[in-house]
């Protein structure tokens, strides 16, 4: 956080500031047997939002596998003993713990910019209660392109009353993000994106391979046979048998492993506009 926003924010009046109202916000981030560098990084992401506001993350861990430490005023960690069926109840757990109305997602194997929460509170449209940039850059066995356009749900964020009014996540593993966002946009009509971002104002990097661990969308949407999450659940027991995933208790020391904000900055110096 730049000095200016953090004195701010220590000083408690960061709610109304240049202009713009700075409602307090809660963050979401499932993990489920994930590598305690991939968590680190996300959780890091969360530090490092220069928002004014008030803000929270709540760290929803449900890999019976591993507990989960981190000590932070504005990070609650909840380590639930058994995996939740879906992740769509995983998801509707985690928005049920937030302290907040104002919701954003967080996934826990991607990178945010310090500007994300600032960048869509500020473009925030109360008439929707939904903000996303449907843009993102895209990591690549550790190469960087875009920015591209997708669904990006990690990149969304809304009030609690259209989500409600939306009913919540289906029970379901891959695709709850597309189906959820459909309703949404049955209810608030077709413009539901945020369509105008320029490349130096991307929020969001979306990693693929490289990372070290499974992939939900890569694995297809539920349909006949195996779930989403049955086959999340053979790759995590691969990674066990080959040793690639430890267990026990993981005392977090949030830090990113490059300085993702400086990677995009020499990435787009290095491309045409």
């Amino acid at each position: 956080m730049n000095t200016r926003l953090q004195a701010l924010a220590d000083t408690g009046v960061g709610e109304y500031i240049w202009g713009v109202t700075w409602p307090p916000v809660s963050c979401m981030c499932l993990t489920f047997a994930r590598p305690q560098e991939l968590i680190e990084e996300a959780v890091y992401s969360f530090l490092m939002q220069d928002y004014p506001g008030e803000k929270e993350l709540l760290l929803l861990n449900d890999f019976e596998g591993h507990r989960i430490v981190f000590d932070h005023p504005g990070v609650t960690v909840v380590n639930v003993p058994a995996r939740f069926r879906t992740v769509g109840e995983k998801r509707n757990a985690a928005a049920a713990l937030c302290r907040f109305d104002l919701l954003a997602v967080w996934d826990d194997d991607d990178i945010y910019l310090p500007h994300r929460l600032s960048f869509s509170v500020r473009h925030f449209e109360e008439r929707k209660r939904f903000f996303k940039a449907p843009q993102a850059f895209f990591l690549d066995d550790g190469v960087l392109s875009g920015p591209v356009g997708n669904l990006f749900h990690g990149a969304s964020m809304w009030r609690r009353s259209l989500f409600d009014e939306a009913g919540g996540y289906a029970h379901m593993g891959s695709g709850q993000d597309r189906d959820l966002e459909a309703r949404f946009q049955r209810l608030v009509g077709a413009d539901l994106e945020h369509a105008r971002i320029a490349p130096g104002e991307v929020y969001y990097i979306y990693r693929w391979r490289g990372t070290g661990s499974y992939h939900l969308s890569g694995f297809g949407p539920d349909g006949e046979g195996k779930s989403g999450s049955q086959k999340v659940m053979e790759a995590v027991e691969r990674d066990l048998s080959g040793g690639k995933l430890r267990t026990g208790e993981l005392a977090l020391k949030p830090h990113w492993k490059i300085d993702y904000t400086r990677l995009v900055r020499e990435y787009l110096a290095s491309v045409p506009a």
